[in-house]
């Protein structure tokens, strides 16, 4: 065996690089290398399906298929038969790391956050189900079994909503990728050139899949996932807005760089729409370097029921899944507006909300502004298209806590309403995550264990032969 010695390197973890073009992936830390690889590589009954198939960093993480935001919005999973009944949120905003490294963004679950009345937030999925605590008091897997203190100390920061979310697992779950358990996934990943060095240089111990540890090793692999969702790789925080604020005179609206439809739609979005009630995560009047446009708390708003979903499942019961609780029935949490128009050219079809009945910001905001003042469409098959055409809008799919307070009659005009989707159009990152490269073995860096604390450079090279890794290849 080939026994590589430690080198410090000149790259940084990338943590937090803000407004940059593409990194390369040597300049992600090594669990951040290794959680991009598992999202993009096709861990998949077929082969033929990775999590970037539904959260494509060309349409702001979400599904980067026009036909199916157009007509069925879910997505059919790796079998090519079984399909999900709900929209793909983003994978994108959802927690992040500031400047020094520490987290922010979504917060674990919690049924009585702070605000207008204690009311739930917090939370990965449109139904919350990913609660930040599961991986360890739920499903009692120890992370950090068997491994020195210091990678504890570096990575725990990355368990939460994001890493539970990860662990609940498109890999495994039949309506998407659709292995058959944990330990298939493990052997897949082994035999890719790429995760038994990825996983000994992050975790300081050599990939085997057995069935003794699969769920420790499974888990892991959550925790990298989140690391690279928290990282300003899939973070860029590099929109019109944000560069705008970066060169803006004395860092208020109106921005100097903005037009004047763009800045009328802020002025609008925290005024007379009310966008504001839901759609921001500091009180910070749109100025917040890293303000995310969601609150993470949860809110029926009245959308109709999507009957083009295959086989018409029923109106999805949102939040109550997961407290059973009758005042949070058709309640979903309230997404991130960053990129909530980034699409790959001018003619792709985004879908909107839960179940994707809205098509384009346009028919939202104006849903936003008249969901309570017009008739009741009589065909509650109707599209959204449709119904503004008849001037009517479908009933909700569930009636039960419509937030009324932030939805209905705003009284807006049609410029006002095309103000709005002018400014949420600003909010679109100028550059995207680009898939990794084809991975080649290479030397040890212990500089790429940084995670802005004090135990990082203190790991030891690991021992890895890179002659096993090809001879994995043929012997799995």
């Amino acid at each position: 065996m080939q026994h590589y010695s430690a080198v410090i390197g000149l790259i940084v973890g990338v943590g937090f690089l803000p407004n940059t073009a593409n990194a390369s992936d040597e300049d992600l830390t090594y669990l951040e290398e290794m959680g991009k690889r598992l999202f993009f590589e096709k861990i998949s009954l077929q082969r033929n399906m990775s999590c970037s198939t539904c959260h494509s960093a060309g349409t702001g993480g979400t599904n980067g298929d026009s036909n199916i935001n157009l007509e069925d919005v879910a997505v059919t999973g790796s079998d090519g038969v079984q399909v999900g009944n709900l929209k793909p949120p983003t994978n994108q905003y959802a927690q992040f790391l500031n400047e020094v490294g520490d987290p922010e963004g979504l917060k674990l679950f919690d049924v009585a956050c702070p605000g207008f009345a204690p009311a739930p937030c917090g939370g990965a999925f449109w139904n919350g189900r990913a609660e930040g605590d599961l991986i360890e008091t739920v499903h009692n897997i120890d992370v950090f079994a068997g491994l020195n203190s210091k990678y504890e100390t570096m990575y725990k920061k990355y368990l939460g909503p994001v890493a539970d979310q990860a662990h609940a697992s498109p890999f495994i779950n039949p309506l998407e990728q659709a292995k058959d358990d944990k330990f298939k996934v493990c052997t897949q990943v082994r035999g890719t050139t790429w995760g038994r060095q990825l996983y000994q240089y992050a975790w300081g111990e050599h990939l085997y899949c057995s069935y003794s540890q699969v769920d420790e090793i499974f888990a892991r692999f959550s925790v990298a996932l989140a690391a690279w969702q928290m990282s300003s790789d899939n973070n860029r925080f590099d929109s019109k807005r944000d560069l705008a604020l970066k060169n803006d005179y004395d860092g208020l609206f109106p921005f100097d760089d903005f037009t004047d439809q763009e800045n009328e739609g802020h002025d609008l979005f925290y005024g007379q729409a009310r966008c504001f009630f839901c759609h921001q995560s500091g009180n910070n009047n749109g100025v917040g370097k890293f303000e995310r446009y969601t609150n993470d708390f949860y809110f029926n708003i009245g959308v109709p029921r999507n009957h083009k979903i295959p086989n018409d499942p029923a109106p999805d019961v949102g939040l109550f899944a997961t407290t059973s609780n009758s005042d949070h029935l058709g309640e979903h949490k309230v997404p991130t507006l960053r990129n909530v128009d980034k699409r790959p050219s001018p003619y792709f079809v985004k879908a909107y909300t839960h179940n994707g009945w809205f098509k384009s910001l346009e028919q939202l905001v104006h849903f936003y502004n008249t969901a309570t003042v017009k008739a009741t469409c009589s065909n509650e098959y109707i599209t959204a298209e449709q119904a503004i055409a008849e001037n009517c809008w479908p009933a909700p799919e569930i009636n039960e806590n419509f937030a009324g307070f932030a939805v209905g009659n705003l009284r807006l005009d049609a410029d006002q309403e095309a103000a709005i989707v002018s400014y949420l159009k600003t909010l679109t990152d100028t550059t995207s995550v680009e898939p990794p490269s084809v991975y080649l073995p290479y030397t040890y860096d212990k500089s790429r264990l940084d995670h802005n604390d004090e135990e990082s450079y203190e790991q030891e090279a690991p021992i890895y032969d890179y002659r096993e890794s090809i001879r994995s290849r043929y012997m799995r």
